[in-house]
């Protein structure tokens, strides 16, 4: 009696043990089209964000380069009137 009841324990812990595997390791499931559309579409947007946010660093370079064009000329200019 101890021995079948040893045994089904053992197989049930099996079995147990062999669904809990198979849960972690199945496959993805496919994601449906509203999470790919979304998915898409967070894409899109961040590279609009990635493209602006370099327009407006190459901005902030041509403001800095004619800040330094006034700061020579105004250099020149103080040395001219001296």
């Amino acid at each position: 009696m101890l021995s079948w009841r040893l045994a089904s324990l053992l197989f049930l812990t099996g079995l147990g043990l062999g669904l809990l595997i198979q849960l972690l390791f199945t496959p993805a499931v496919s994601q449906s089209n509203d999470v790919v559309y979304l998915l898409r579409s967070i894409d899109r947007r961040l590279e609009s964000i990635e493209r602006r946010l370099e327009r407006l660093e190459r901005n902030t370079d041509n403001i800095q380069r004619n800040f330094e064009l006034v700061r020579d000329w105004n250099s020149v200019r103080v040395k001219v009137v001296k």
